[in-house]
């Protein structure tokens, strides 16, 4: 494998998605990445939809990776998986607090055969507390956290927004950062350590500026449908034809807004004289806006808005984004022939290295490496034993 992490070993027992991402991110990285499957499956295998019987989230969550199945009530075969980590950089797990190391695969148990792994420890809400032990899924922590609260139409307590797997990706990005630190930490010291990350932490992360707003302002955040707390004109607006996205930043900006949607006048509204205002009038601006933008269609005021430096943009499906040249140019969307479900598309390597360039490889067949990795595994140890 090339790119920068060329040379490590990963072993991977999660499951779902917030676990696998890491993997197959850390194997675009140039690690050697080996999922070990239980009997069972990973149950992303059946999930909606499907090309050709596999669930594409187990194809695109499993890319650069081997795969084998082990059983871990097994004696034999949790012993072949202490084998496979004693010679791994990395071991990651995202199985319920507490199950782990029933299984025999917790963090002392691993420490023992590998003082030098990084270990990390995928959790729901945190190996603490009361709710330490808790199930949890995506969708389930977009509403214990907060995050749900803030979504929706404004008016409405129902919220809106339902991309399952926002905060699992979200949670693997910030695991990826702190595996990283402990590989730093562990180059400078020869030490490896357990990494704790949770759904919960990463949530609150992604949230930082309203919680701290919140918090420390006591001001409560409110569905707003797509507009910004802090700024107006903002959000989506309808034209003749679709939606377009329009934020204005600054006073200038707002002088150019006025003038791009040719009523100056509104620059001498005092409703309007400030942002704050703008803020504390937004229902009536918005208005005003939209009668505005529904004369004429998405592009002309695309083009109109873009001439007078106001940031805009019109709501592009992933079909669009998918043959968009700045994409195509910079590889953002990849298509990866598999052995057994044909071409699917992924998105491209989220990082560009000019000396080390990863790569992006296909997902595994479900056991497909089970022998190879076994077989590997023997020959390692009868090199070992010859010295």
């Amino acid at each position: 494998m090339s790119g920068p992490l060329s040379g490590l070993k990963v072993v991977d027992v999660s499951i779902m998605a917030a676990g696998p991402w890491i993997g197959a991110l850390l194997g675009q990285l140039g690690a050697e990445v080996i999922k070990i499957e239980p009997p069972a499956g990973d149950g992303t295998r059946w999930v909606e939809p499907k090309q050709n019987g596999m669930g594409t989230n187990f194809i695109c969550l499993n890319l650069n990776k081997k795969d084998i199945i082990l059983d871990f009530k097994k004696n034999e075969d949790r012993d072949i998986a202490l084998k496979l980590i004693a010679g791994a950089d990395i071991f990651i797990q995202n199985l319920r607090v507490g199950v782990i190391d029933r299984l025999g695969l917790g963090y002392e148990a691993v420490n023992q055969v590998n003082p030098k792994i990084i270990y990390c420890s995928v959790s729901g809400f945190g190996e603490k507390g009361t709710m330490a032990k808790e199930a949890c899924a995506d969708f389930i922590m977009q509403a214990y956290s907060g995050f749900a609260n803030t979504n929706g139409h404004e008016g409405e307590s129902l919220e809106a927004f339902r991309f399952t797997g926002f905060i699992d990706l979200t949670t693997s990005i910030v695991a990826i950062e702190s595996i990283l630190a402990a590989l730093i930490h562990r180059q400078k010291t020869a030490l490896g350590q357990k990494v704790e990350v949770s759904m919960l932490q990463a949530s609150l992360e992604m949230q930082y500026t309203q919680v701290s707003n919140m918090l420390n302002t006591r001001s409560l955040p409110r569905p707003l449908g797509s507009s910004s707390q802090g700024l107006s004109p903002d959000g989506a607006f309808k034209t003749l034809d679709a939606e377009i996205f329009v934020t204005v930043f600054n006073e200038e900006e707002w002088s150019f807004f006025c003038d791009a949607l040719e009523i100056p006048e509104l620059k001498s509204d005092i409703r309007f004289s400030n942002n704050i205002k703008r803020v504390e009038n937004r229902k009536s601006l918005n208005a005003l806006v939209n009668e505005i933008m529904a004369r004429r269609p998405s592009v002309w005021w695309l083009r109109v808005l873009e001439r007078k430096g106001v940031a805009c943009a019109i709501a592009q499906s992933f079909e669009q984004i998918k043959y968009h040249s700045q994409v195509q140019a910079n590889e953002m969307i990849k298509e990866v022939k598999t052995e057994k479900w044909g071409n699917v598309y992924v998105g491209g390597m989220p990082w560009h290295f000019a000396r080390t360039p990863g790569e992006i490889t296909p997902p595994p067949v479900p056991g497909g490496d089970t022998q190879m990795v076994l077989d590997q595994l023997k020959l390692n140890q009868y090199s070992r034993d010859l010295n």
